[in-house]
């Protein structure tokens, strides 16, 4: 495998168990979510966005190259809200949550499916096994999100009539930021020496899974309840 190959194989075991063709995701894209679910599903998601900065920051810990500390700070950065004018991302999405009628108690107090509680456990323990398993699921899930943050914001406005811009936030500043990101995640992940490569494919690949599982434990959770 060459180095490029990486992040293409990452691809190609992401694209098996993406996002946005989950039946989940699907719905909302097509305005048949109702808004209590769509509050279930941002009590849920909260817990994992304000837990994501610290799997950024173990893989930038871990990262040998200088220059690729300097990135991977970047994006830390980023998330956590530190430049000038900027809110940090667990903040954009609790105003996602308030739009929809929440209130921050709720999201804070929220009993985390199994689902949600292992794309949390997953993403720490990937991100802390070494720093190839860690850059492959941070790729896995930063590469996804430009085009889910499109997505949500497409069927917030059109099906839903959300045009509030907090509420909104959190999609625009990913639908862009993300973008860099994921090119970060590439660049360093085509570096990798050849004994690293697998475990990056296969920690992207086991991430990707944990986000499906994610999604159908939300899913599962309101159908029943």
């Amino acid at each position: 495998m060459t180095n490029q190959g990486v992040s293409a194989a990452i691809d190609a075991k992401v694209a098996a168990k993406a996002m946005l063709s989950h039946p989940f995701y699907q719905a909302w894209t097509d305005g048949t979510l109702s808004l209590d679910t769509l509050r279930s599903y941002a009590r849920q998601y909260f817990h994992h966005v304000e837990a994501f900065p610290r799997a950024v920051s173990a893989v930038h810990s871990a990262c040998t190259d200088r220059d690729g500390r300097r990135m991977l700070a970047e994006n830390l950065a980023e998330e956590e809200g530190i430049e000038a004018g900027k809110q940090d991302h667990a903040t954009l999405w609790m105003m996602f949550a308030c739009g929809l009628g929440e209130n921050g108690a709720a999201v804070q107090g929220q009993q985390l499916n199994a689902e949600t509680q292992g794309l949390i456990d997953t993403f720490r323990k990937l991100s802390r096994q070494s720093y190839a398993a860690g850059l492959g699921a941070l790729y896995a899930y930063e590469s996804q999100f430009p085009g889910v943050a499109t997505a949500k914001i497409e069927g917030l406005v059109d099906c839903y009539g959300i045009q509030d811009e907090e509420t909104l936030r959190f999609f625009r500043v990913h639908a862009t930021a993300d973008v860099e990101h994921s090119a970060v995640c590439r660049e360093l992940l085509d570096r990798l020496p050849e004994a690293d490569k697998a475990e990056a494919i296969a920690a992207g690949d086991e991430l990707a899974g944990a986000l499906w599982n994610f999604l159908s434990g939300v899913e599962a959770t309101v159908a029943v309840n």
